[in-house]
C-alpha cells in the first residue's frame, strides 16, 4: 500500500466516525496536568506537543483490574461461571514506538504456557497508530537497547509528522492497511512534495552496553554478587517502576465478594512489592529490598530475553521518571557494563 496522508484537523472526524461505530479512540491527553493515554471524545482534548505519557497504554490490553470468573455457592455445590470478553475496537493514537515494541513483550508472556484469551482479543481488536518522536528527553535511552525513535516494531501504522500540520502515514500489517483502507476520506493520498520534521536524537546511555551486561548477568556467580546491595541501596518498594512500565506483566489472583458468591480478579501486581514472593510457610526468598530490585532488573535483561527472544526493556525511561527516590536504571547498566 502507498503511503498516505492524515492531517491533524481531521483528526476529529476520525473520532466522530469511530464513536459512531462504537469503538475508543486513546491518545495522548491532559490529566491532573500530566500527558496520559486515555480515551478521548473530542478532536480538543488530544495533546500533540508532549515527549512520552506518563502511563503506558498496556492497560488498554492489559488492565490493571478485570474480572477473569463468577462462583456461587448453594446447597447443590458451586456454581463457576467464565467471563465471556467482547471488547471493543480500541484504536491508540499517539503511541510511541518504544511503547509498541512493548506490545511483543506482552504478547509473548500472554502466550506462554497458557494463551489468556482476555489479552489476546482485546489485543486483536486493538490498531495502534503510532507518531514518530521528533524530540526526546534525558530519560529516553530507547538506542541503548537497539531501538529508534522512528522504530516500526509493534506498530500496525506509523505516522512521521510533517512540517504543516499533518503525518505521512505507513500501513504496516494487515490490520493497519484495512483500517486505512476503511476510512479512505481521513486518510488521502501522500502528496509529492512534503517536508518531515527531523526525528529526535535519543543519545546513547555512555557505558552503556547491553550486550556486555546479558554476558554478565548469565554468570550464575554474579546472582550473589555484593554489588547489588549497593546499586540499589535507594529503591524503597514502592513498585512505580512496574505499574508505569509497559512491558512489567506481573498480576495476582484474588477472589472476593461473599461467603456464598463472588468473583475470582485479576489485579496488577510487582515483583518490588515485599509480599510479592512470601510463602504461606512465612519464608520469603526474596527477603530484603535489593534481592527484588535485583529480580526487576535480571527479568529485563536475563530472563525475559533468554526466555521468549524479547525484550525485556524498550527505553522508554518511565521507570526513572516515576521513582520518587531517581534510581536511574541506565546509571546501573552502565556500573554493570564495566564490572568485571
Amino acid at each position: 500500500m502507498a503511503n498516505k496522508l492524515l492531517k491533524k484537523e481531521n483528526l476529529g472526524k476520525l473520532i466522530d466516525m469511530l464513536s459512531g461505530e462504537g469503538s475508543i479512540f486513546v491518545a495522548p491527553r491532559m490529566d491532573a496536568r500530566q500527558v496520559v493515554y486515555a480515551p478521548v471524545s473530542k478532536f480538543e482534548e488530544i495533546v500533540f506537543d508532549y515527549i512520552i505519557p506518563i502511563n503506558s497504554f498496556k492497560e488498554f490490553l492489559f488492565p490493571q483490574t478485570e474480572t477473569v470468573a463468577a462462583f456461587s455457592i448453594h446447597k447443590e455445590g458451586v456454581d463457576l461461571r467464565g467471563v465471556e470478553i467482547e471488547p471493543k475496537e480500541t484504536v491508540i493514537f499517539g503511541s510511541r514506538p518504544c511503547d509498541a515494541a512493548s506490545v511483543a513483550s506482552l504478547r509473548a508472556v500472554f502466550n506462554w504456557d497458557f494463551k489468556d484469551e482476555f489479552y489476546n482479543r482485546r489485543e486483536d481488536k486493538a490498531i495502534v497508530m503510532t507518531v514518530a518522536c521528533t524530540k526526546a528527553d534525558d530519560s529516553c535511552f530507547c538506542t541503548t537497547v537497539n531501538l529508534t525513535p522512528d522504530n516500526p516494531n509493534g506498530s500496525d501504522i506509523l505516522l512521521k509528522e510533517t512540517n504543516d500540520n499533518g503525518y505521512i502515514v505507513e500501513a504496516l500489517t494487515d490490520k493497519g492497511k484495512k483500517f486505512v483502507e476503511r476510512f479512505n476520506n481521513i486518510f488521502t493520498p501522500q502528496p509529492s512534495a512534503f517536508s518531515l520534521q527531523p526525528i529526535a536524537d535519543v543519545k546513547h546511555i555512555a557505558g552503556a552496553d547491553v550486550k556486555k551486561i546479558q554476558e554478565w548477568l548469565k554468570d550464575t556467580k554474579n546472582y550473589e554478587n555484593p554489588i547489588w546491595a549497593e546499586l540499589a541501596r535507594k529503591c524503597i518498594g514502592c513498585g512505580a517502576c512496574t505499574f508505569a512500565c509497559p512491558t512489567c506483566h506481573c498480576f495476582d489472583i484474588v477472589d472476593e465478594g461473599s461467603a456464598f458468591e463472588g468473583e475470582r480478579i485479576k489485579n496488577w501486581d510487582a515483583c518490588q512489592f515485599e509480599f510479592f514472593t512470601l510463602h504461606t510457610s512465612g519464608h520469603n526468598p526474596r527477603d530484603t529490598q535489593y534481592k527484588r530490585w535485583r529480580n526487576r532488573f535480571m527479568c529485563k535483561f536475563n530472563f525475559y530475553p533468554n526466555k521468549f527472544s524479547s525484550r525485556g526493556c524498550v527505553g522508554c525511561g518511565r521507570c526513572i521518571r516515576v521513582c520518587p527516590v531517581r534510581l536511574d536504571i541506565t546509571e546501573v547498566m552502565a556500573t554493570i557494563s564495566v564490572v568485571e
